[in-house]
């Protein structure tokens, strides 16, 4: 900013400058041309009065004009001796009448005037061409007053605030395990007091108590092993009897429930177990074992 106050001063004064240059310098020829002018009317003047004898004095604004320092100064004119005056030539006196002279019956030349040439235009000053100053910003961002010098971050290991307590093993919930479903033993109802009436003869009436073979093993064997306590015959399923073979859980827990069938279904026995027997119209004897039918 101050710089562009300086530069603009500068160029005012170099303004200022110029200017008055440009007015000495027309001053100064107009001075001139009027000197030349009042030369030339001097000039008519002494050309004028070169026939009298009388020469005037000179004015002081001529003697201004031709004087030593003046640049239209010239010599000296030069003294001439006296011409022999004629005889009818009136005498001379200081303060003597003016008498015109008859005019010469030679004509003058007139005088020719050259035209002066024109004053040369006032020429400027050339002043060296200033290459503009460089536009200073006007706002300049100023650097931070502090510059953050980032510190290396302190890590202090603290204290764990929760402290740990000892882990506890409490007693899991149950698993809930499925369990073999339980069957009630059959129902045993005393044998009845009234004879039961004789039973049909006949294929289509025949029937055997067997084991279900879709039935889980473990459920099979705890049926067997209720028919074997409450009264079946399961002597013949042991490892000498006549129907171990096949050995097969299936195989030997079908002969005990029709055993135990056969015994108390004139007492309404049941072929159930649980679900896991059925009645079979084909007779499930073979070889040595026979499987007993009442």
């Amino acid at each position: 900013m101050v710089s562009r106050i300086a530069c603009m001063r500068f160029s005012i004064f170099m303004l200022h400058i110029s200017i008055y240059t440009t007015t000495l310098i027309t001053l100064s020829e107009a001075k001139s041309h009027a000197q030349m002018l009042k030369f030339h009317e001097l000039v008519k003047k002494l050309k004028a009065r070169s026939s009298l004898d009388v020469v005037p004095p000179l004015d002081s604004s001529d003697a201004e004009l031709f004087g030593i320092n003046s640049p239209f100064s010239i010599p000296p004119f030069e003294t001439l001796a006296p011409a022999p005056l004629p005889e009818k030539t009136p005498p001379f006196c200081v303060n003597a009448p003016f008498t015109p002279k008859p005019p010469s019956p030679t004509a003058p030349s007139p005088i020719i005037y050259t035209p002066l040439p024109p004053p040369p235009p006032p020429s400027k000053p050339n002043f060296p061409v200033q290459s503009p100053s460089p536009s200073i910003p006007e706002s300049i961002s100023s650097p931070p007053a502090y510059s953050p010098v980032p510190n290396p971050p302190e890590y202090v290991p603290s204290p764990p605030s929760n402290n740990p307590g000892p882990p506890y093993y409490g007693p899991s919930p149950p698993k809930l395990v499925p369990s073999p479903p339980i069957y009630l033993p059959p129902l045993v109802f005393p044998p009845p007091t009234v004879p039961p009436p004789p039973p049909r003869k006949g294929s289509q009436l025949a029937q055997w108590c067997v084991a279900k073979p879709t039935v889980p093993d473990p459920i099979i064997q705890e049926a067997m092993d209720y028919a074997c306590g409450s009264g079946a015959d399961c002597k013949s399923i042991q490892s000498n009897g006549s129907c171990y073979q096949p050995d097969t859980l299936v195989a030997h827990a079908s002969y005990a429930f029709n055993s135990y069938w056969q015994k108390s279904k004139i007492g309404g026995g049941t072929c159930d177990f649980g679900g896991t027997a059925i009645l079979v119209t084909v007779d499930p004897s073979f070889d040595e074992c026979q499987f007993i039918y009442n």
